[in-house]
Parts: structure tokens; C-alpha cells; sequence
């Protein structure tokens, strides 16, 4: 039987929080996040756009780099997005947040995931213990 993390499952990119309440499938790096939207059909993607450094402090491809990936992977596989709803960008980075941003709208304007809602929930804002996304 196949459990709710199967059948709506939601993606958290982020390389130190943990995500907020609910059922998350959790990516550390951009590695990770292309693993899940290769194996999975998402209803929900948050995006951090800072991921850290690797073992001798070169920057690691953030939340920018992911967007890329998500957009690739929507004009390779349509049918695989049809459930994404909803884009969250939770990162403190406003520069990497206005970035991302602009990656989808630009995206969405050429009709790629274009039924996809955008918000931006910064987390010095919005602690993401007190999020309550379905």
C-alpha cells in the first residue's frame, strides 16, 4: 500500500532546517533534489537558496542552481508537474530569493508550470515551526 509520501509528496530543499510540520521528503544539496523530482511527482517544492560550503569552503549550487533543475525537469517531463501547486521560497537570502523568483516567473511567462502559485516566506519572518501547508 503506498503510503501519503508517495502520493503527494512534498520537497524541502534545505541544507541545515528541518522542515516544517507535515509529511517533507528533505534534500540536503542539489544531488539530492534532483533525485527526488526524478522519482517523484510533487505537490509542493520549498526552496532555501543558500546550501553551504563543501569540505574546503567552495560555495556548493543552491536554490538557484535547484530552480534551473525544476524548470529543466518540467520542460523534459510536463506530465511529472501537473501536481506541483504550490513554490515556496523560505530562504533569508533576499537577493537569492528575487533570484529564484525570477527564474520561475520568467519560466511561467513561456508556460512552463505556469499553474504554479509563488510565495515567499522568508524564514527571519516566518519561523518554519509555525508554517501549516496542507
Amino acid at each position: 500500500m503506498a503510503n501519503a509520501l508517495a502520493i503527494n509528496p512534498k520537497i524541502f530543499l534545505d541544507d541545515e532546517r528541518a522542515p516544517p510540520p507535515g509529511n517533507w521528503l528533505v534534500a540536503r544539496d542539489a544531488t539530492q533534489f534532483c533525485a527526488l523530482l526524478r522519482n517523484h511527482e510533487p505537490t509542493i517544492i520549498s526552496f532555501d537558496h543558500d546550501l553551504g560550503c563543501d569540505e574546503v569552503g567552495v560555495e556548493i549550487p543552491g536554490g538557484q542552481h535547484c530552480m534551473h533543475l525544476l524548470i529543466d525537469a518540467a520542460i523534459d517531463r510536463p506530465k511529472a508537474f501537473d501536481h506541483l501547486k504550490l513554490v515556496i521560497l523560505h530562504s533569508a537570502n533576499p537577493v537569492g530569493r528575487a533570484n529564484m523568483r525570477g527564474l520561475l516567473q520568467s519560466a511561467q511567462r513561456h508556460g512552463i508550470l505556469s499553474s504554479v502559485r509563488l510565495v515567499e516566506l522568508p524564514v527571519t519572518s516566518h519561523p518554519l515551526t509555525t508554517w501549516r501547508i496542507a
